[in-house]
């Protein structure tokens, strides 16, 4: 069994104590890691302070952590979920968060799967989604630069060999 305290971090990677008062939950997720030439789908949730998020989350009783992750997509981009190919890879971790919008910390069970879309004719557009928050396709140089959620970051960054493959016609 692992002894080490699990460390909480928000979305901008600030590590935060949980006091003795606060709601420490698990929970489960699933996200959508969404490729289309070299870039990647981003949203900007308008609770998350301007940090962009991969489109997921929490997957709810009786689904599966795809059919979770197609139903986000769904919600969070206002596209229909019809991927050319993939998964290509998934990425598994379970990490310590501080959702700050609700005030709670979670030991979050996270699911990352990768896509292949073709979405080209959309790289460089900026829409809002279903939920009025901003969506738009981010090339693989400005991720960085565009300071995505730790966490999804962490994913993004365990599956660089499979985003960088390149797809065979």
């Amino acid at each position: 069994m692992n002894s080490e305290p699990i460390l909480f971090y928000d979305r901008r990677g600030v590590l935060v104590t949980p006091r003795t008062h606060s709601v420490v939950k698990p929970r489960t997720g699933a996200w959508i890691v969404p490729k289309s030439k070299d870039s990647l789908l981003l949203l900007w949730p308008s609770f998350a302070g301007g940090i962009p998020d991969l489109p997921g989350g929490g997957v709810d009783e009786g689904e599966t952590l795809l059919q979770a992750a197609a139903r986000e997509w769904g919600e969070e981009t206002g596209l229909p979920f019809v991927p050319v190919s993939g998964p290509l890879a998934q990425h598994h971790q379970v990490r310590g968060f501080y959702a700050e919008d609700q005030d709670e910390f979670w030991i979050y069970d996270q699911t990352f799967f990768l896509y292949a879309f073709d979405r080209a004719q959309e790289i460089g557009a900026r829409w809002l989604n279903p939920e009025g928050d901003v969506v738009a396709w981010v090339g693989f140089n400005d991720i960085q630069a565009a300071q995505l959620n730790r966490a999804h970051w962490l994913a993004v960054q365990a599956l660089v060999p499979e985003l960088n493959r390149k797809e065979e016609k």
